[in-house]
């Protein structure tokens, strides 16, 4: 079984974090064939010579890559059905790709070059989950370190080894889990709250963004109580895809829209696996309950502040608009009726844009209602390119038998 690990980044500077992966699983006596990485902008070759000494690697410059343009050219797909997949590569790029265009980069590229099963991690994510004192392992085991939070430790797992022993199950075709660390929704309190993540339909956070100044959104990991089970959730940078799944299942699929002559990337794009694996009998998705550490803002363990941190604030602007930019895509695909969810969303969205606005004294967020406007209105846009994008993909499929 050849298996890879996977990574989008805007540029590849450095060996992190898939030399802490490639260290990990040589500890652990699992063997990576090779990386795949899709780039947007830079590319260190000194970082690459290092990660050739190690392993295959196989680089892809999204939505730039007249490399990947050729070799489906040569499958005899036509410019038109490469274009639906990966982008125009001839065209100037903003460096703004949707996330499903970038995540099937990679994809595309471990296909082509006989890959079996594709691990992708993110950037910042490493393998060690952060933990409490009482669920920790075998610390003679797996390398162990305090955190400056009380009884919460930071302990290496075996990331590969727990994808693989539910891989090894025929009919379990991916393995996921959520991460530990600070949720990407940092600590907020505000009168209107309610209002906002309803907008967002984001209401399964509200409740745990409640009380967050008790937890402070932090996540720890279960440990020696870790219990799996059937999911149809999947986490981006913590997921192992057999890729012959993708002879039967679409891939990643997301979009960008136009808010005030601003480019916004949609959010989930991983949310079409989660509907189709719903209607089919055969394939499992496994969540392994091993939850990764995400350094989310990059600075563990400091409690993040939206508040007072533009970077953090920053990142909810841009979460919340690709939320809104996905909600009408994944209320057509769950069959809802459109109209009357449009209306319930955009009465919260009015009333939440101000709250959010008034407590981050941010004006943009005042922008979300003139989005989930402008998100439907781009929902026929959206299903024209779903649809050109799923024949191209079939297409692909069928060259590649």
């Amino acid at each position: 079984m050849k298996l890879a690990f996977g990574m989008i980044t805007k540029d590849l500077l450095s060996m992190e974090p898939l030399d802490q992966f490639l260290d990990n699983a040589e500890k652990f006596g699992h063997e990576v064939d090779s990386v795949v990485v899709g780039y947007a902008d830079q590319l260190d070759m000194k970082v690459v010579k290092k990660l050739k000494e190690r392993v295959k690697v196989y680089l892809v410059k999204i939505r730039q890559s007249q490399v990947l343009h050729e070799k489906l050219v040569k499958l005899g797909m036509s410019d038109d059905d490469i274009c639906h997949l990966i982008g125009d590569y001839s065209k100037p790029s903003d460096g703004r790709a949707a996330y499903g265009v970038s995540r099937n980069h990679v994809v595309l590229e471990a296909m082509l070059n006989k890959l079996d099963v594709l691990v992708f991690i993110d950037t910042d994510v490493y393998p060690e989950v952060v933990i409490k004192k009482e669920n920790l392992l075998d610390t003679d085991i797996y390398q162990t370190r305090k955190t400056d939070i009380e009884d919460v430790y930071i302990q290496e797992v075996d990331f590969l080894g727990e994808h693989l022993k539910h891989l090894e199950k025929d009919n379990v075709m991916v393995t996921t889990s959520d991460y530990t660390g600070y949720y990407i929704i940092p600590p907020m309190q505000f009168e209107g709250m309610q209002d906002l993540f309803f907008g967002l339909k984001k209401e399964q956070a509200y409740d745990y963004i409640t009380n967050s100044y008790s937890h402070h959104c932090l996540a720890t990991d279960h440990g020696k109580k870790r219990s799996g089970f059937k999911t149809h959730k999947v986490l981006g940078g913590n997921v192992a895809i057999k890729l012959k799944l993708f002879e039967t299942m679409l891939p990643f699929f997301s979009s960008t829209y136009m808010v005030e002559d601003n480019k916004y990337l949609t959010r989930g794009e991983d949310t079409l696996l989660a509907i189709q694996v719903k209607n089919h009998e055969k394939f499992i998705f496994y969540d392994i309950d091993m939850k990764i550490f995400h350094n989310t803002y990059s600075h563990f363990p400091i409690v993040p502040d939206i508040v007072g941190d533009k970077n953090i604030k920053d990142r909810f602007y841009y979460a919340c608009m690709g939320w809104i930019g996905r909600n009408p895509f994944l209320n057509e695909m769950h069959e809802l009726k459109l109209e009357s969810v449009y209306k319930i969303e955009h009465q919260y969205l009015e009333a939440g844009s101000k709250a959010i606005s008034n407590y981050l004294d941010d004006d943009r967020f005042l922008l979300l209602p003139k989005a989930h406007e402008k998100a439907y209105k781009h929902l026929e846009t959206m299903n024209e390119e779903f649809e050109a994008f799923k024949a191209s993909w079939f297409d692909f499929i069928r060259r590649m038998k």
